[in-house]
């Protein structure tokens, strides 16, 4: 297994409690491909540089994980037809970081 952070920005109309189900939804889809969560870090809602998808803010989530680089596609194809998280960047850390 190989160690990924991804960033993601989930739409600015929801409330915490939605963006914390959210939060949840993500973690499980992780799971389910059989990865490990380590860190989930909530950066709360921020302006975004320029406006994507007629949206200026968002709420900005952090995962730290471990999953098998085959199960990574899978969890990209979920992420990008969510109806929630608008934008997300996911890369995999060096191996010397911890």
């Amino acid at each position: 297994m190989s160690a990924y952070e991804l960033m993601y920005i989930v739409k600015p109309e929801l409330d915490d409690q939605q963006v914390q189900q959210e939060i949840e939804k993500v973690g499980q889809l992780i799971q389910t491909n059989g990865g490990q969560v380590k860190k989930v870090t909530p950066w709360g809602k921020r302006r975004l540089a320029y406006t994507v998808n007629d949206q200026r803010e968002g709420h900005y989530v952090v995962e730290e994980f471990d999953l098998d680089r085959a199960k990574v596609q899978e969890v990209e194809r979920v992420l990008k037809i969510s109806d929630t998280v608008f934008r997300h960047l996911l890369v995999r850390q060096d191996e010397g970081k911890s």
